[in-house]
Order: C-alpha cells, then sequence, then structure tokens
C-alpha cells in the first residue's frame, strides 16, 4: 500500500481502489506466511487447490484464486497432489496454526496502522474531505 495515490479519483472511487489494495495485501501476506514456512516441510506438494485450503484453514479466507493458480499451478499437470487432501491440509494447518495467527495479527494491525495514518493524512488542514 505504500505510494498508493487517490489524488486523481472521487471518494467512492478511492474507497474501491484502497479496499481492493487491502485485499491484494492480504493475499500477499498469507502467500508469503505459506512460502516462508511451510514451502520448507519436507516436499510439500503445494498446489492450488493445497494452497486454497491451506489459507481457508489458516486465515479464514481464501484470497486470490488467480494468483495462487498462477504462482503454484503447473500447466499440464494431471495427478492429484495428496497435500491437497483436507486431512492432508488440516494436518499441516495444525502444525502452523500459532505462527499463522501471529502473522496474521501483525498483517491486520499494519493495515489498521496504515489506515490510520491514511485517514489523518485526509483529514488533515488543507486536503479535501473524503
Amino acid at each position: 500500500m505504500a505510494g498508493y495515490s487517490d489524488d486523481r479519483w472521487e471518494a467512492p472511487q478511492r474507497a474501491a481502489r484502497l479496499a481492493a489494495a487491502v485485499k491484494r495485501y492480504k493475499t500477499s501476506e498469507m502467500l508469503r506466511f505459506i512460502f516462508a514456512t511451510i514451502a520448507y516441510d519436507p516436499d510439500p506438494d503445494l498446489t492450488p487447490l493445497a494452497v486454497k485450503r491451506l489459507c481457508r484453514a489458516l486465515f479464514g479466507r481464501t484470497g486470490s484464486q488467480w494468483l495462487i493458480v498462477e504462482i503454484f499451478g503447473v500447466k499440464g499437470r494431471q495427478h492429484r497432489s495428496v497435500d491437497s487432501t483436507p486431512e492432508a491440509v488440516e494436518k499441516m494447518a495444525t502444525r502452523y496454526r500459532h505462527a499463522a495467527e501471529l502473522h496474521w495479527a501483525a498483517t491486520l494491525a499494519e493495515i489498521e496502522r496504515v489506515k490510520r495514518n491514511y485517514q489523518t493524512l485526509v483529514k488533515a488542514p488543507g486536503k479535501r474531505e473524503g
């Protein structure tokens, strides 16, 4: 969200763009967590389905399906991952749940911090009201 600018947008458009930026940030933080932790498990088979289920189990959301497929998809793959079964996902999620909760709390705190700074900036003297 660094470098976000709303100078050329009306209030409803700014709100929509900011909400979209927050969603992208949340998705990137979920995937960053998976890369920093679960990807180091003994050779996990992280397919888009496995990652989607892991995100749901660890963070309560799935994020951008397009981005997950772009990163974890393998063109022409024909066999299903054993790591994408609900049981395998829950086993991985159980192992990393505490770390994921800490990471997610820090992510949400960062979003709130940026949001407060943005609101202060918008309401500052000389700035237009949105």
